[in-house]
């Protein structure tokens, strides 16, 4: 969601109650006040609307392959608003307030992205299914996405037991992930055999949830203050932008924020995505860095140290002390480019998937796509920022690739037919 259209239903879009990260950890304790586009008379209890609907469910059993939506077992009854019309004011320790969370995360990452396509985004699966089927809790150790449905448990204890004060449905990362497959689904689609799918195209699916987790959660004002605040803007670092699907302090499912390269990676799908998240999440850091340049805030010779690879021998605490130096005073203009740059990368992203393949899909074909969407977009500005990523983390073409071949004149035969 742009900044203009977040401010365009700061009036008139329904209010909700979100943690922006697990509420287990220490800062992020409180949750945030968010508002969806649909306004109060048009959410229906459940929650539900015109795409989606929450239904909790009693004593359900995960769905299987045999056994998928929709649920007509028993179910709690559905979560009302209060009589302003809005959800803001359920207590955070109840059940209701776990099933609204729910509809408001899946709802708002939808906003957002639907943003940034310009247009609705149409269900994958609406040739059999109207809506979206959101289950918050039932009692199993895990989460899933399947067709037309998202279903989550709950967390772990470090004994193995279900830990049912960590609800997943309240994990903002892993439910806006879950929804990223979704959003694939519907705009890049399925490869048409089994003969033109590709493990890139596996990898692409878990790179493109990460992202729309990390576009996403920079809606939240307590996370972008928090990143900025930890990082004074030097975000080549770990921070909280960059952990996804925080399962405790220390712990993350992936993280955006790392040095993997083809070369370094199996071709398991979460393992294959990093290579690629990796680059795009640079390419994210360096667009804001140049924001950063533009607005006079740090030097352009302080951006281009603060890039580096681990076995580069920078200072790194002098180049923390510097954007440390920069950032004082000037929190809300580091802020204003940080936004910027999340604009930039949500249309980016929008733009690439909505005119890329999934038959014979390759990292190489995605960073090609990006580079014609920034032509589109930012008028080919940050070209070589993309170029010089990819390059980073060897997606390229093969060595062995035709594109390599040396052609003369003779091999064309044309010198023939000129001495002729």
């Amino acid at each position: 969601m742009s900044m203009r259209l977040d401010a365009a239903i700061a009036g008139t879009g329904t209010r909700f109650k979100i943690f922006p990260q697990p509420r287990f950890l220490e800062i992020f304790r409180e949750p945030e006040t968010v508002r969806v586009t649909i306004s109060p008379d048009q959410i229906l209890p459940g929650p539900a609307d015109n795409r989606m609907y929450v239904l909790d469910a009693v004593n359900k059993r995960p769905y299987g392959l045999f056994n998928q939506r929709p649920y007509l077992g028993p179910s709690n009854p559905p979560v009302l608003p209060g009589l302003d019309g809005h959800f803001d004011h359920l207590d955070v320790n109840s059940r209701e307030f776990s099933a609204a969370t729910m509809y408001a995360t899946v709802r708002r990452v939808l906003d957002i992205w639907e943003d940034y396509f310009g247009r609705r985004i149409e269900w994958h699966f609406r040739i059999d299914f109207e809506k979206l089927e959101l289950i918050p809790l039932i009692s199993w150790d895990n989460a899933q996405s399947g067709y037309g449905f998202l279903e989550f448990g709950y967390g772990r204890t470090r004994t193995g037991a279900i830990d049912l004060t960590r609800p997943y449905c309240e994990n903002f990362d892993v439910l806006a992930h879950e929804l990223g497959h979704s959003i694939i689904f519907a705009e890049v689609g399925l490869p048409s055999s089994g003969t033109t799918n590709t493990d890139e195209y596996g990898g692409f699916h878990e790179s493109a949830g990460d992202l729309v987790a990390i576009v996403s959660s920079l809606h939240f004002n307590k996370m972008v203050e928090r990143i900025l605040e930890n990082s004074k803007g030097n975000l080549f670092t770990t921070n909280e932008l960059n952990r996804l699907g925080e399962l405790s302090e220390v712990l993350q499912i992936r993280e955006a924020f790392n040095y993997e390269r083809m070369s370094t990676v199996s071709r398991e799908p979460h393992d294959l995505s990093l290579p690629l998240t990796g680059a795009i999440f640079d390419v994210f850091v360096e667009v804001f860095q140049k924001e950063l340049v533009q607005a006079g805030l740090i030097s352009e010779e302080l951006a281009k140290r603060s890039f580096h690879s681990p076995d580069e021998n920078e200072d790194d605490n002098a180049i923390q002390a510097e954007f440390a130096a920069a950032y004082r005073g000037r929190d809300q203009q580091f802020k204003e480019s940080l936004l910027r740059a999340r604009d930039y990368l949500g249309a980016l992203l929008a733009h690439t998937w909505n005119r890329i393949s999934p038959d014979n899909l390759s990292y190489l074909k995605v960073g090609l796509q990006l580079m014609n969407s920034d032509l589109s977009i930012s008028g080919g500005q940050h070209q070589n920022t993309i170029r010089e990523c990819f390059a980073w983390r060897e997606i390229s073409f093969p060595n062995n690739s035709l594109v390599f071949q040396i052609r003369s004149l003779d091999d064309c035969g044309l010198l023939s037919y000129a001495l002729t």
